[in-house]
């Protein structure tokens, strides 16, 4: 089994129920715009202090200066306050708004059923033993937003089977995250540089206007995204041809090398599952996708 098909597979299959349980949150409580910066620091730290910097460290690729401002309005409304060391903590208000947060996403999944409910199961019971064999698994060295994910995240085992679904996988997409992380972090670049480097690489965006646009401009400044560039140039692994950029010899290099070494983290827990069941969860996921669709567009 190519474990390079089985895990697009199934991540795409399960990230629409995930985005369908956020956005009907979102919209029933009214979080603001920019909200799920400080409802996540929230899932992830608890009842801990962080800095920015501290949430930087698990979620790399946005800007510094925009999650202040984001942490900001969250004490405004009493979501967060700050001790003594300028750091943030959740008030009760906060800590209840995300405990309904999450209510109301449960909510809205747990009825769905895109494949009858032994498949559900299945699903759900594969994607457990795939997270904890992850979680157990010493490489990435550093995986804090993975563990934290996991045991603040978990809604229960009596919870639906949708529910649990997104949970292991989200769990999942935690551990690729943090194996990616580790497999460019010694470059010592800002997150938002090497994901324009990945935009470039994919050949997704290619000149300043369509990297702000993918980037997002409400996060980063023209002038962020022309300095990400700026950089990538001076390091060899871009250039300038014809006003769009494209990767170097160098460039390209670099960025496979991180996506081999993310994979080189990343796959070795999936031995848990032997090929036949790594079969079945390819096929359980391929109905999950299509049973999904059905639903959604019904």
């Amino acid at each position: 089994m190519n474990l390079n098909t089985l895990w697009p597979t199934l991540m795409e299959s399960v990230e629409p129920l995930s985005d369908f349980a956020l956005d009907k949150a979102v919209a029933e409580l009214e979080l603001e715009t920019g909200g799920m910066t400080w409802l996540w620091a929230i899932c992830l730290f608890g009842a801990e202090p962080f800095s920015t910097t501290a949430y930087m460290r698990i979620r790399p690729y946005g800007s510094a200066r925009v999650n202040e401002t984001r942490f900001a309005s969250a004490v405004r409304q009493g979501m967060l306050t700050v001790n003594s060391q300028n750091e943030y903590l959740p008030t009760e208000k906060g800590i209840q708004f995300v405990k309904k947060f999450l209510q109301v996403a449960e909510a809205s999944i747990a009825h769905l059923r895109p494949m009858p409910i032994a498949g559900l199961q299945n699903v759900a019971g594969y994607g457990k033993r795939l997270a904890e064999a992850s979680l157990a698994t010493p490489e990435p060295p550093s995986k804090f937003g993975l563990i934290r994910y996991y045991k603040n995240l978990h809604p229960g085992q009596d919870a639906s089977l949708p529910r649990l679904i997104v949970h292991y996988v989200g769990t999942l997409s935690q551990y690729r995250d943090a194996s990616h992380l580790a497999a460019w972090q010694d470059h010592n670049l800002a997150g938002y540089v090497w994901s324009a480097l990945t935009s470039i690489w994919r050949d997704e965006a290619n000149t300043p206007e369509a990297l702000h646009e993918e980037m997002g401009q409400t996060v980063f400044s023209r002038d962020e995204i022309l300095g990400a560039l700026h950089d990538l140039v001076n390091r060899g692994w871009i250039e300038e041809e014809s006003e769009q950029y494209q990767t170097t010899t160098e460039g390209k290099r670099v960025r496979q090398k991180a996506e081999d070494l993310t994979d080189l983290h990343f796959f070795p827990p999936w031995v848990c599952l032997n090929e036949t069941e790594q079969e079945d969860l390819l096929s359980l996921a391929t109905q999950f996708r299509h049973g999904l669709k059905d639903i959604t567009e019904s």
